[in-house]
């Protein structure tokens, strides 16, 4: 059954009308009709079930028949500091990075970020990045949108992370501590921080370091700024989550 995301407030035997982007895709690629069911979700971790009761030219009546909790979730809460990259490799990872389970993605300007945005594209990346994250959502049968947040400067980094009660791992190909080091049982917060093209320097790992950070590799390979972030959720999700 076709899942589409509704911004609004969701009840039971309420008939909403589709905002045009979801009901666009409905009409011109899902090809949905009238009569046809279909799941909608808002981001509160329910999924609402409905009928196609018209559809015009541009948008779809949709009556809400029912709601259940949506237990996809994942039991980990995982939060990825990802360096800024270029549009196409941020996009892969908001995308892959959501439908692995993530809780929040804070983006980054590290010092070799080849990626500057100004105030205006900054906002226009926001809603794009936030679009892509939905659509990651519709696509793997989450009901609860990863929070992406507003870039910010590698000096603010200290400000956005718990230095107890939280695993934080910097992925690190120097590191001497292989991922099967980690904990055997762990249900706390994990912050996950990947470098830029070419990596953290010196500076930011002692920084980092600092903050309570552990370095640590994922085998003798160098991984590109995007793979490495989805390569650990995946392993994290195995080790502390729901992968089976």
């Amino acid at each position: 059954m076709h899942r589409f995301y509704h911004s609004n407030p969701l009840d039971l035997n309420q008939i909403i009308i589709l905002d045009e982007f979801a009901s666009h895709h409905a009409i011109r690629v899902m090809r949905v009709k009238v009569d046809d069911f279909l799941i909608l979700f808002n981001g509160d971790g329910f999924e609402y079930r409905g009928r196609v009761s018209d559809i015009n030219k541009k948008t779809i009546n949709v009556e809400i028949l029912s709601k259940e909790k949506n237990n996809n979730e994942s039991p980990i809460n995982i939060n990825l500091f990802q360096s800024i990259s270029s549009n196409e490799k941020m996009d892969m990872v908001i995308q892959k990075a959501t439908e692995l389970g993530v809780n929040s993605i804070q983006p980054i300007f590290s010092s070799r970020s080849t990626i500057k945005l100004s105030l205006d594209r900054t906002k226009k990346r926001l809603i794009h990045w936030r679009q892509v994250s939905i659509s990651a959502c519709e696509q793997s049968g989450r009901s609860k949108i990863p929070t992406i947040k507003s870039p910010i400067g590698f000096d603010q980094v200290s400000k956005e992370i718990k230095t107890t009660n939280s695993l934080n791992l910097v992925l690190h190909p120097d590191s001497q501590q292989p991922s099967s080091n980690l904990p055997h049982e762990y249900s706390g917060d994990i912050n996950i921080f990947i470098g830029p093209e070419g990596g953290f320097n010196q500076e930011e790992v002692s920084f980092l370091k600092k903050q309570n950070c552990i370095n640590i590799q994922l085998g003798p390979r160098i991984l590109r700024t995007e793979t490495a972030p989805l390569a650990i959720i995946a392993i994290l999700q195995y080790k502390y989550g729901d992968f089976a």
